[in-house]
């Protein structure tokens, strides 16, 4: 079940819907109207924005930091 992002067209309204089917249309949460337009949405690959990299990174590594496991604080955003 995805979940999309919409734009009011007429208020304005930013907002995610979970649609359970590609034939519902979304209704802005604000003002009750069903004119809205999908926008593509953006996601984050692993922590802090960054790329998981599983195949350089074990579970037996320690990091310079020690908050996490990682081999290396990339994107761990505790420096």
């Amino acid at each position: 079940m995805p979940i999309y992002e919409f734009k009011c067209q007429d208020c304005g309204q930013e907002f995610e819907e979970l649609m359970l089917s590609r034939s519902a249309e979304p209704v802005c949460p604000v003002c009750g109207r069903s004119n809205c337009q999908k926008h593509l949405s953006s996601f984050r690959l692993g922590p802090a924005g960054g790329t998981m990299d599983l195949a350089s990174s074990s579970s037996s590594s320690s990091s310079s930091c020690g908050s996490c496991n990682a081999s290396s604080c990339v994107g761990c955003g505790s420096r």
